[in-house]
């Protein structure tokens, strides 16, 4: 039954979806999880970057909701295939991802113009989004200006000491005010400095949550049903007004 209702939610959310190659190292496809609109365009497009989980049907459900919003919605993949539901284990595939940056760049800079080769996207209206791990580079998408209008994190690492001229993006972040990893007073810190920045920028700390509260419903114990939906409704207002 949870299957058909799925599969009833895809048909009448996005018109197709499906998984494609976006990128190649040598002889090596890089896949992800595209999902298109009924809409027949030219749309926004925008890429979705996993947590250190991995690429796994929470970011493929979340492709769909955004193609049911009317976007182009490629979830990307930057551990090459990988993926897993252990910490130990996520933790390594992250950390070879930081030990290859200029790879995790080059990765992420095809993914985008795959977007803008879709003849049904808007190619100047993009945008990312990403959960912790991908809420970072998401981060970094926009501070080395890759060419979105818009920037998604949510609970994602920054550095408020960053140099932002380069920066042409929007950026919405949503944080936790219970998130051990990432304090309270660091993402002040850093909606101070956007502030400071051209363009529309907002930062909200949502009250009694941790880190991970809008991922994996069902699934994680720190999701939080409120906090997540309240997070979803301000990112849409924010990416519409970024982008139409």
């Amino acid at each position: 039954m949870k299957k058909f209702l799925i599969l009833y939610y895809l048909i009448l959310s996005s018109a197709w979806s499906q998984t494609v190659t976006y990128h190649k190292e040598g002889d090596n496809p890089i896949q992800g999880y595209l999902a298109l609109p009924k809409a027949k365009g030219p749309v926004p497009g925008i890429i979705l970057i996993h947590e250190w989980w991995g690429l796994n049907d929470d970011i493929r459900e979340k492709a769909n909701h955004f193609a049911s919003q009317g976007y182009a919605a490629l979830a990307v993949d930057l551990y090459h295939g990988g993926s897993t539901d252990k910490s130990s284990e996520a933790r390594q595939l992250a950390g070879a991802v930081r030990e290859d940056m200029e790879g995790a760049f080059t990765n992420l800079s095809a993914a985008l113009d795959y977007l803008k080769n879709q003849p049904s996207v808007d190619e100047k209206r993009l945008a990312s989004i990403g959960w912790c791990f991908g809420g970072g580079w998401s981060y970094q998408i926009a501070k080395n200006n890759l060419g979105v209008k818009a920037s998604v994190i949510y609970y994602g690492r920054f550095n408020p000491k960053d140099d932002l001229q380069k920066m042409r993006a929007g950026i919405i972040g949503h944080f936790a005010d219970k998130d051990r990893g990432i304090t309270v007073e660091s993402v002040k810190e850093f909606q101070a400095v956007l502030k400071t920045q051209k363009g529309n920028h907002e930062i909200y700390i949502y009250p009694n949550t941790t880190h991970g509260f809008a991922s994996r419903p069902g699934q994680n114990p720190n999701y939080v049903k409120k906090a997540s939906e309240l997070a979803w409704e301000r990112t849409l207002t924010f990416l519409s007004r970024a982008l139409n």
